[in-house]
């Protein structure tokens, strides 16, 4: 079933406030950039924001080179002002699918430059200690995949293999790893950058929007919401979202609702898809100028990601738009939460463009 617009919000929706919660600190001199696809979680009231990637040395389209990283920033929850203490995780990683567990946080895949990794990381704290272990190593390399938990069960859905998308759908068991992971029912469709969060209350994982990459060069942007039953183990469609998303967050809210913040729409990523692919075709130099230079204008003017909030009602499948933050809401990160507080932290906000802000929402 399709849906053009959201339905208008109603009484007893839950309500959400927006702040500037901390800013990553300066390093070597310099003030931070932010990351996109930083590792992220929370274990012990601590918050980790660790690895991702950023262009110290200028945009990708004047040169600039990608730079991977393994320093990691912890800070206490119910510490204000917030204190952010500088750790180091075991390697250079970024784009890793992150969940929160009871015994630790989950950091799956990801990438450091030379394509996807298959590593798995658990970090968690012993009395403010980090204690970091590395958990059986995913069945294929995966860079841009998705992380939930429902207890000591980790899911991790879709990614971009080395060759292609996929549609994989694993669980690993914290309490028994000797099993490693677990293939579970395919997802409906190849996808990565998609957003995956559980309802332990219900026995269910919801999967929203995403995109693949195609041979043409132009990505499928999704609107396509999938449903899995933990007993049944099985996908359901549910009601689209109104518009294709990629690269958001998103969050459970109680028993009932799914929140997306942001997301990416895919205009001014299809229009910069579409030239590179019309550059590597064209033979031409000077036409292949022409388009270097067209393809460098669009992404220099992005003008950053959608800043809405998009609530899913479970118990009626229905999409309602609950407001804009008047902060720019960041994609390629993943967001966290601990009772009423959501924390989103870094993240890209335009093209190449990070933030070292970690936003915190708290739900009335």
């Amino acid at each position: 079933m399709q849906l053009i617009a959201c339905h208008p919000r109603h009484e007893g929706q839950p309500v959400f406030q927006w702040k500037q919660y901390a800013v990553l600190p300066s390093s070597n001199g310099r003030a931070s950039l932010g990351y996109a696809g930083p590792a992220v979680g929370i274990h012990q009231n601590l918050l980790l924001i660790g690895g991702g990637a950023n262009f110290p040395n200028g945009m990708p389209w004047a040169g600039g080179r990608k730079e991977y990283y393994s320093e990691a920033y912890i800070t206490g929850i119910e510490t204000d002002p917030p204190t952010l203490r500088k750790i180091s995780l075991p390697y250079k990683v970024a784009y890793s699918a992150n969940c929160s567990t009871p015994a630790g946080i989950v950091c799956a895949g990801g990438e450091a430059g030379d394509g996807p990794l298959n590593f798995v990381l658990l970090v968690r704290f012993d009395q403010s200690r980090p204690v970091i272990a590395f958990l059986p190593a995913l069945p294929l390399e995966l860079t841009n995949a998705a992380a939930a938990a429902i207890g000591n069960d980790v899911y991790i859905a879709g990614g971009e293999s080395r060759t292609a998308v996929s549609a994989r759908f694993f669980k690993l068991n914290l309490k028994d790893t000797s099993k490693g992971w677990q293939p579970l029912r395919d997802i409906p469709h190849p996808v990565s950058h998609t957003v995956l969060v559980a309802m332990p209350e219900k026995g269910k994982i919801f999967l929203a929007g995403g995109r693949k990459k195609t041979q043409g060069g132009v990505s499928d942007l999704y609107r396509n919401v999938f449903e899995y039953d933990l007993v049944t183990n099985h996908w359901t469609e549910k009601r689209r979202l109104p518009y294709a998303l990629s690269a958001g967050t998103g969050a459970m809210i109680g028993d009932r609702y799914m929140a997306l913040f942001g997301g990416d729409k895919g205009v001014a990523f299809h229009k910069t898809e579409a030239l590179i692919a019309a550059i590597s075709k064209e033979q031409d130099p000077v036409k292949q100028q022409v388009l270097k230079e067209e393809k460098n204008r669009v992404q220099i003017a992005h003008p950053g990601f959608s800043n809405e909030i998009l609530l899913y009602d479970v118990e009626n499948d229905l999409w309602t738009l609950a407001g804009k933050s008047s902060f720019s809401i960041p994609v390629t990160t993943t967001a966290v939460t601990k009772d009423h507080r959501i924390w989103i932290p870094s993240g890209e906000i335009k093209a190449g463009v990070r933030t070292p802000v970690i936003l915190e929402v708290t739900i009335k």
